[in-house]
């Protein structure tokens, strides 16, 4: 992972490499990050949850072999909350128009994995994606502001 210098308002990171060892290293900065800012720790949660659903999902099913996977994460403190920008040169997904997987029709014929957009759908205030002539997925999602009784 590496992390650009910024002015102290964003962070700038970006993942490649193991998937996970890369997403643990962005949600200490994001953790770090957001504490700095006045963010506690229910905000810290759903910030350091959804990016670990967004990047994770690009690092590992975005990309053919042998392309090394890689997104760049910027985070910025914006008028309606939190932005968080993904950038990466994957396969196209589009997470605002995707589908849905059925639910379950029983906790025992439930499946692993499947819950993330859903669970970015919901927890997200905004959602935008943009893929770019150059080939470039852009998303991005917004975190409502803080509710100091709930953070």
């Amino acid at each position: 992972m590496t992390s650009g210098a910024g002015d102290g308002r964003t962070l700038s990171l970006t993942l490649r490499g193991s998937p996970a060892e890369e997403v643990s290293r962005a949600q200490s900065a994001v953790s770090e990050f957001l504490g700095r800012h006045g963010e506690g720790p229910a905000a810290i949660s759903r910030a350091e949850l959804l990016l670990e659903e967004v990047a994770l999902n690009v690092l590992r099913h975005g990309f053919d072999a042998p392309d090394t996977p890689e997104v760049s994460i910027r985070l910025a403190r914006e008028p309606a909350g939190w932005a968080f920008d993904f950038e990466d040169r994957g396969r196209p997904f589009d997470p605002t128009t995707a589908p849905l997987p059925p639910p379950a029709p029983s906790l025992a014929e439930a499946k692993v994995g499947g819950f993330g957009l859903p669970l970015i759908r919901r927890i997200a205030q905004s959602l935008r994606y943009e893929r770019t002539e150059d080939g470039r997925n852009l998303f991005r999602l917004v975190l409502p502001p803080s509710d100091p009784l709930r953070s």
